[in-house]
């Protein structure tokens, strides 16, 4: 026998169960059709309910991101034609170290970033970015927020030998010309070996050689 209750028959001519009404470029009304209630908990005249192909269709999961209070105090769920601008809701961009955002927070329609530039993460990696902030990155791999540790920058020993010749060495030079000192034997044999790895006559060294003790001789 077919069910011709009031509750079937809705579920038949609204079979997303959860709708919302359009303005002129976000959502406005959010209904669960099924249970005759708004999202804000308010009562629905399901006889004053806009035929299914006026209103725009939610997920199980949009309905629930939408319950979400917002952080910025701003809630709006922009549209493009009938369909979300952004669907997930919460996103970060593809940069490493990332920015996280909620796009249903903002007072207007965000012009960027564009859904192409970002990857949606799930409420309570929002929530705890908030919490918690830290620099992380969106792992394609496990589909999931990480956290970021900067990549390990390796000054060529060149450039460093270069740095010690015009810095440290630089100034003992100057120290000594100002005492009317000398170098000792070994400080001449360490300036030796440090300019020789500036200029690239040394290319079998790995690290700087140890700056002598004994410096004036």
């Amino acid at each position: 026998m077919t069910d011709t209750s009031v509750g079937a028959l809705i579920k038949s001519a609204y079979p997303a169960q959860y709708y919302a009404t359009k303005g002129e470029n976000a959502l406005s009304t959010l209904m669960d059709v099924w249970s005759g209630k708004t999202i804000t908990g308010q009562a629905v005249d399901l006889l004053s309910i806009p035929a299914v192909s006026s209103l725009v269709a939610l997920s199980a999961a949009q309905w629930a991101l939408a319950s979400v209070p917002s952080v910025t105090g701003q809630s709006n769920i922009f549209v493009t034609g009938s369909a979300l601008t952004y669907p997930d809701r919460y996103y970060c961009d593809k940069n490493s170290p990332c920015a996280v955002y909620d796009m249903w927070g903002f007072s207007s329609a965000p012009t960027s970033p564009a859904l192409a530039d970002l990857y949606p993460i799930t409420a309570d990696a929002y929530a705890d970015r908030q919490q918690n902030p830290r620099q992380q990155y969106y792992d394609t791999t496990t589909g999931k927020l990480a956290d970021y540790v900067p990549p390990v920058v390796v000054v060529p020993l060149a450039d460093r030998a270069a740095a010690e010749v015009s810095g440290w060495i630089q100034s003992q030079i100057n120290y000594a010309a100002a005492m009317g000192e000398t170098f000792s034997d070994k400080m001449k044999a360490y300036v030796k070996a440090v300019q020789a790895i500036a200029s690239g006559a040394d290319m079998t060294s790995t690290a700087l050689p140890d700056r002598p003790t004994d410096i004036m001789g």
